[in-house]
């Protein structure tokens, strides 16, 4: 049997996708919007995330909303930044894909080094 979710399997969800603008994280993203998501794309390069968020707009007719950070070179405070300024506009996060660069350990969020992470 084939399984085919509903258009609007995620709509009204809100889902952060980190190294949004390439590879898988760019497919999630999109995949995510096509079915009714409001995506967030975070990544390093402006450039490839506009190109995300155009194609994510002429495929939906919905912008996202991108923000550009280095996740391997960010510090604490610039992630404390980056979370003020997504809260500012969204009043939660239903979801995070984190697919940008690194892995670090596997395991919960709150057991974290927020070293590796």
């Amino acid at each position: 049997m084939h399984y085919q979710p509903k258009q609007d399997l995620l709509n009204d969800r809100i889902i952060l996708v980190t190294g949004a603008s390439d590879g898988i994280g760019r497919e999630a993203a999109m995949t995510y919007a096509r079915y009714g998501a409001t995506v967030i794309l975070l990544g390093r390069n402006e450039e490839k995330l506009r190109q995300v968020a155009s194609h994510i707009n002429e495929e939906t007719g919905r912008q996202p909303q991108w923000f550009i950070l280095d996740l391997l070179t960010c510090t604490s405070e610039n992630c404390q930044q980056l979370a003020q300024r997504i809260a500012v506009n969204y009043p939660r996060l239903d979801g995070v894909l984190h697919n940008a660069g690194l892995l670090g350990d596997v395991c919960p969020m709150s057991e974290q080094n927020p070293q590796v992470w």
